[in-house]
């Protein structure tokens, strides 16, 4: 049943991450900067992955990266056996790549109801 809870959590993150890019798409048009999208944009203000990926990366980067991050997820969360390394590895190398902190501040938010997406490593063969 736990395994259930965690999909739920992270499909519910998913749709997050989703409206977010939605409304960066409709609504946003002189940022240049994650830093910039923060600050000028009440919406976007409480988004967890806003918060914690760097500040200084350009909207069009943190798009791209953000869309090749978690465009397997609805596939991956599928699956009959929850797969946690490719589920959070792309996360943290395309978003998080430079800012270990800002990995650990996303992965501890996300930690109440996905205890392992923090430490998720490679099934061995």
């Amino acid at each position: 049943m736990k395994d259930a809870y965690e999909r739920r959590a992270l499909l519910l993150q998913l749709g997050d991450v989703l409206e977010m890019l939605d409304y960066i798409k409709e609504h946003v048009h002189e940022a240049r900067t994650v830093g910039d999208l923060v600050r000028n944009y009440q919406a976007l203000a409480g988004a967890p992955l806003l918060a914690n990926v760097a500040q200084t990366m350009t909207v069009s980067e943190l798009e791209y990266r953000t869309l090749r991050a978690f465009c397997r997820w609805p596939q991956l969360l599928l699956n009959e056996r929850l797969d946690h390394f490719a589920l959070a590895a792309p996360v943290r190398e395309l978003l998080f790549d430079d800012n270990p902190f800002g990995w650990e501040s996303y992965a501890d938010y996300l930690e109440s109801e996905v205890p392992w997406f923090g430490s998720a490593t490679p099934v061995s063969a």
